[in-house]
């Protein structure tokens, strides 16, 4: 039997009707990723028990931790189902074949996190028939990480905590959405600060998004896995780095003022119209932390400085908007 290879494996994601119960006729979407490192384990618990033996009793299996990082490349075919599980369910609207998808943070209602979602795995035709396809169970989104440099891709890094996991030799979905793949490029993308008050020659630029989940939800008679995985206050914090040609981003990290961010990615005109999709996360309301600039050598200074996300009035203003052919998100 040949060695699986990663270049075959094929991983799906369904979003579920309640947490860790995906839908009895489940609508799945490929999840194309360039590393996969979320995964299963279960604790074995000792017995200490003094039985004349210096030989300790069998273990039996413990609490179950489900759990790893997803890294993909931000493609507009996919990149809603992650922005669903990290912010909340869209807003959309269509007009003219283009759908407009509004992702923001809710408490609760129609635009809040979806209870949980379902990985699958697919190690390919020539593996073992009953273990074919590995499913982890009520996989939520802890945070993602964006990277945006001056070229290549925006790399999405979510980190993924989940309840259980399965095996099985028949596949979640037999016939799961393949909307393809075609990433968007940074060379063109846009970043304004500031509503473009802060002009800024970035170099590059990170931020986290993350839900504050609770995993500490072990529960008497489950079987080991987590019960929930309620999330907590949503937080943003990010770094740019930029070349320090003026006073203006040294002005704001001295200043203890409010700042924002909107990044936008687009492919051809960014119409949304296929091969010309686009995206949109808006920061609205950030702070830079003080800091000033060293000086490594005799080469151009740059500045890095660091931020946060807060709200205002209101719920956190934090927004991705993603337009698309694509009239739904699984």
């Amino acid at each position: 039997m040949p060695q699986v290879r990663g270049s075959n494996v094929r991983l799906i994601g369904v979003t579920d009707d309640s947490f860790a119960t995906p839908p009895a006729s489940p609508s799945a979407v490929i999840l194309p990723f360039v590393q996969n490192n979320v995964k299963a384990d279960q604790q074995r618990d000792t017995d200490d028990t003094i039985s004349g033996f210096r030989g300790a009793a069998r273990s039996v299996a413990g609490n179950r931790t489900v759990g790893g990082t997803l890294q993909v490349n931000a493609a507009p075919q996919t990149i809603g189902f992650l922005l669903k599980h990290l912010l909340g369910a869209p807003t959309s609207t269509t007009a003219t074949g283009v759908t407009t998808h509004v992702f923001g943070v809710a408490a609760s209602g129609a635009s809040a996190l979806p209870p949980s979602f379902t990985l699958e795995s697919d190690l390919g035709a020539a593996f073992t028939a009953a273990s074919r396809y590995v499913r982890l169970t009520g996989c939520r989104i802890a945070q993602a990480q964006f990277a945006v440099g001056p070229s290549g891709f925006m790399q999405v890094t979510p980190t993924i905590t989940g309840s259980g996991y399965s095996k099985s030799g028949t596949p979640l979905d037999a016939s799961p959405d393949d909307t393809g793949h075609a990433a968007f490029s940074t060379l063109t993308a846009s970043l304004v600060f500031g509503g473009g008050a802060l002009p800024l020659d970035v170099t590059k630029l990170d931020f986290t998004i993350g839900n504050n989940l609770d995993e500490d939800t072990y529960v008497i008679g489950g079987n080991g896995n987590r019960g929930d995985l309620p999330e907590g206050l949503l937080t943003v914090s990010g770094t740019v780095e930029a070349l320090l040609k003026d006073s203006g981003l040294l002005d704001a990290a001295l200043a203890d003022t409010d700042s924002s961010l909107v990044l936008t990615l687009t492919r051809g005109t960014g119409d949304g119209t296929d091969g010309n999709e686009s995206l949109e996360i808006n920061i609205p309301a950030l702070v830079f932390a003080t800091t000033t600039p060293t000086v490594p050598g005799p080469k151009g200074v740059r500045l890095q400085a660091s931020f946060t996300g807060h709200r205002t009035t209101g719920e956190i203003g934090v927004t991705a908007t993603l337009k698309t052919p694509l009239a739904t998100i699984n």
